[in-house]
């Protein structure tokens, strides 16, 4: 479904501005008009790239400004008028889009709920804020949760950054001592009749494989095909939902990728709970700020099972898959309704231990990839040398 702006006439002559989905511009205009609105202008939106999750990071920033303005004591119009001093064109384009919008009537959270570039969390935050005027508190909020979850994955990859040069260096030294050096010294060793030892006929194995490997990567028909049918699978429901899964179960890296998940939604559900959220509604906009599809359904199941069944603590641990010690902590939060309390306590306690993992995996990965290619290395050095010294030691 596409976004489609508008600037149109009410039943008071007055102009108004907005944005509504729909899947053609037909429909766009019958669902103007069932609003009794005459439309003056109807075009595509302008920010859709805006809404890409990596695109949107500059929002942090710009929810930043905005808070520090209003709590400086500019209104809200204001403040984002003087939030636009560090954005780009677009990005300002879109803040004078809302600043219309809101002169026309519109509220806050409706526009941004319209553009969708912003979360349903900090929809929910606006939506409190507008009732209680607290908005400086809803930018702060979000910002502070989405700078948690980028600066967490920014450091897993940078990371990882050290073992995957270590990984590629490795690769190339293999692939350009078995392709172009030791095809080199095995035709002289046929040429002169040299012994072949354990350790050059094991690495001649070895080296066979690695070429049939490389034939393949090298197919570029199969490649294309392979990374199209990854992007399909990536945009098909039920393929993103089975590599989702897939991610949370990956051996090592998958338990921290799943304790920082839970830990987003944990934050984010204490937030919303502090700000005066009702559980349900708090439930329901956490389970938008996941970036795992398996995780996200399972925590939509958490709204169903506290309308139902009423156990928060419990159908916060059954659907994230909290270790039993954390159920533990909710269910005492629940019982002394200081719910929000312990769940900021839960998603602190699941970050420390991430990080903890994390740190202590690349504090060994590191000398493990080290030692792999010292070892390949040597192995290199014999399947070439050994033969040589057993030579010239039979010619002594």
């Amino acid at each position: 479904m596409r976004t489609y702006q508008f600037q149109a006439l009410n039943t008071y002559g007055q102009k108004i501005r907005g944005a509504i989905p729909a899947n053609s511009r037909e429909q766009a205009l019958q669902s103007l008009k069932l609003k009794r609105l005459q439309p003056i202008t109807l075009q595509l939106q302008r920010f859709a790239w805006l809404r890409n999750g990596r695109s949107n990071v500059w929002t942090i920033e710009w929810a930043k400004d905005v808070g520090f303005f209003l709590r400086s004591g500019l209104s809200l119009l204001e403040s984002l008028v003087a939030s636009k001093l560090r954005l780009n064109q677009s990005q300002k384009q879109f803040v004078d889009t809302v600043l219309e919008e809101l002169y026309a009537g519109l509220s806050l959270s409706q526009i941004l709920l319209e553009h969708q570039i912003f979360s349903k969390l900090f929809i929910g935050l606006l939506k409190v804020a507008e009732a209680t005027g607290q908005y400086a508190q809803a930018f702060e909020d979000y910002a502070v949760l989405r700078q948690e979850e980028t600066e967490f994955f920014k450091q897993l990859r940078s990371s990882l950054q050290y073992p995957l040069i270590l990984t590629f260096v490795i690769l190339g030294m293999v692939i350009c001592f078995s392709e172009f050096l030791f095809p080199v010294a095995l035709e002289f060793f046929k040429n002169n009749h040299f012994e072949q030892h354990v350790a050059t006929t094991l690495f001649i194995s070895f080296a066979e494989i690695l070429k049939s490997l490389l034939r393949v990567f090298m197919n570029i028909p199969l490649v294309i095909a392979l990374l199209i049918s990854f992007y399909l699978a990536r945009k098909t429901t039920k393929l993103k939902y089975a590599l989702s899964w897939i991610a949370i179960k990956f051996p090592v890296f998958g338990a921290i990728y799943l304790e920082t998940i839970q830990s987003l939604y944990l934050k984010s559900f204490s937030t919303l709970l502090q700000r005066g959220h009702h559980v349900v509604q708090a439930s329901n906009y956490s389970a938008d700020i996941l970036q795992n599809e398996y995780l996200r359904r399972q925590a939509y199941h958490i709204e169903h099972a506290i309308r139902h069944e009423g156990k928060i603590s419990e159908a916060l641990t059954t659907f994230l898959r909290l270790p039993q010690s954390l159920a533990d902590l909710l269910t005492a939060g629940e019982r002394t309704a200081q719910l929000a309390v312990y769940c900021d306590i839960c998603a602190q306690t699941l970050k420390n231990h991430c990080q903890q993992k994390l740190k202590k995996i690349l504090a060994w990965t590191g000398p493990i990839l080290v030692s792999i290619m010292g070892i390949i290395m040597i192995w290199m050095v014999v399947a070439v040398v050994v033969p040589l010294y057993d030579q010239v030691a039979r010619m002594d």
